[in-house]
């Protein structure tokens, strides 16, 4: 039960949020992600993306609420809050509020057993602060301990020709119900205030060799490339068709949203485009309308032919159902890039921090958005001023005449510091204002 107590300040913050989305600045900056996604524009653009170190910014015991619905709603408010007001990035404010319906799936199973949920991850989207995990929740706890894994599929499994069929896919599971409970809350608090959507899954991701070494364990893929490639080819294939076919489960239970605004796209930055069809009225929300994504970074240390034929091949047909795709994540994409680039609708390319940037600039041009991830540790250690200026000056150098993004994520702790946030984003400013002029 939500006390009035708890009501008065969400509705408070929710007043504030309202204040800071409707600045003038946050519509310069709806105009600069929207000329930057579509291509259009060679400024830079600054994404901050605290994730882990949220949990530093906003504590969970700071929050006034004690209802389990109600602490989720005040912490995402304060934290939208932040970074507005503090974090100060490119990323606006918006009055778009997402009351998130209740999906999930029943996981890929073997033989009555369960490897995973097709979306493993229990972090959650929440627009315009990218990916946080459920900080919120007073049972949360930080895991830092690694975990003990048995693969769905052993070695003699593998070598069983019928396996890839005895392989069930996941359906969607989804709780109407509850998800009904939620929007009447949201709504009873915040509809009169912020813009309240009665939101399905905006975000479509294939990553590939993530489930696949779910099912195999990570040592074992590796040699599966050598010792059980066909047998992998034909698992590979059930993949490529269950995960379509999940993704085509929930836009026939009207399930997926469009993620062309102020929605977490890819490995960072946000949705906003006018290159992907409007939804008329009336007109029927198609794979066409969305950005999707996909990433095999597992595949880090596999030669540019065994990850084509094994990950980006099967990634590219994935993706080109879909009008947007954004592609990569932490693995350095240097010497794979041709295949990248070959994916028909590429528009957004991860440059980790191991990569050679000016090799990445020479490759990418202006085909599409260079979404630059400087080293994280640099930020969650400590803070340098001269080293960080010289780095992000020489990224900006050599990444520049790129539809250049630069994103600062993983950083799963910030020591208890969070002005450093502000600190490098102010930073960037700096040297945006050197290179660019």
């Amino acid at each position: 039960m939500i006390t009035e107590k708890e009501k008065s300040v969400i509705q408070d913050l929710a007043k504030r949020l309202a204040e800071l989305a409707e600045l003038p600045v946050m519509e310069e900056r709806r105009k600069l992600w929207y000329a930057h996604n579509d291509l259009k524009t060679e400024q830079p653009v600054i994404d901050c993306s605290p994730e882990g170190a949220w949990r530093e910014i906003v504590p969970p015991d700071t929050l006034v609420s004690e209802d389990p619905v109600a602490r989720e709603i005040e912490w995402t408010l304060r934290a939208r809050i932040y970074r507005a007001e503090t974090i100060n990035d490119d990323v606006p404010a918006e009055k778009r509020w997402d009351c998130r319906k209740r999906i999930s799936d029943t996981g890929w199973t073997l033989a009555g057993q369960q490897a995973h949920n097709a979306f493993t991850n229990e972090s959650v989207h929440v627009p315009t602060i990218s990916t946080v995990n459920p900080f919120w929740r007073t049972d949360y706890r930080f895991d830092e301990t690694a975990a003990e894994f048995e693969p769905l599929i052993s070695d003699d499994d593998i070598e069983d020709d019928e396996i890839p069929f005895k392989l069930v896919p996941p359906k969607v599971i989804y709780d109407e119900e509850g998800s009904k409970r939620d929007l009447e809350i949201h709504q009873e608090l915040l509809e009169d205030i912020l813009d309240v959507h009665w939101c399905g899954n905006t975000y479509v991701a294939f990553s590939w060799m993530e489930t696949y070494t779910k099912l195999r364990g990570y040592e074992n893929a590796l040699y599966d490339l050598y010792d059980y490639p066909d047998q992998m080819h034909a698992l590979l294939r059930v993949l490529e068709k269950g995960y379509l076919d999940l993704y085509q489960q929930q836009l026939d239970m009207g399930l997926l949203e469009m993620n062309n605004g102020c929605q977490y796209n890819g490995t960072g930055g946000y949705g906003y485009t006018h290159d992907l069809p409007d939804l008329k009225p009336g007109e029927k929300l198609t794979f066409k309308h969305l950005w999707a994504y996909a990433e095999s970074q597992e595949f880090v240390s596999v030669s540019p032919e065994m990850t084509r034929e094994f990950a980006i091949d099967y990634e590219s047909r994935l993706l080109s159902n879909f009008g947007l795709s954004a592609y990569g994540c932490c693995d350095n994409l240097e010497k794979k890039l041709p295949d990248v680039l070959n994916i028909p609708n590429i528009r957004r390319i991860s440059v980790s921090p191991w990569a050679d940037v000016a090799s990445m600039r020479d490759q990418i041009g202006k085909k599409a958005i260079f979404s630059c991830k400087p080293n994280p540790s640099l930020i969650t250690n400590g803070w340098d001023e001269d080293l960080m200026r010289s780095y992000t000056t020489k990224l900006m150098q050599d990444g520049k005449g790129t539809a250049f993004e630069i994103i600062l994520k993983d950083t799963h702790t910030i020591q208890n510091d969070p002005s450093r946030f502000r600190k490098w984003t102010d930073l960037c400013r700096a040297c945006i204002a050197k290179v660019y002029g």
